[in-house]
């Protein structure tokens, strides 16, 4: 009898710890559409940069004048 009235519907803090798991699948929903439908834009360069790396291929010079 002790068992039923302990039921876990009777009991506050289950309640709180279904809003909260409830509120945490529905901000994860969210934050998942609102990165989805903000796509990140690709930042273009007029030129190329410079970099640390090794040309992946040889560059051949302006004209037939520079060595």
């Amino acid at each position: 009898m002790n068992a039923r009235l302990n039921a876990w519907y009777r009991v506050p803090e289950m309640w709180l710890v279904l809003a909260l798991l409830g509120g945490m699948v529905i901000g994860s929903l969210a934050l998942v559409v609102t990165a989805y439908r903000h796509t990140d834009e690709l930042p273009t360069t007029p030129q190329a940069i410079a970099s640390p790396l090794p040309p992946s291929a040889p560059t051949r010079p302006a004209d037939e004048a520079t060595p």
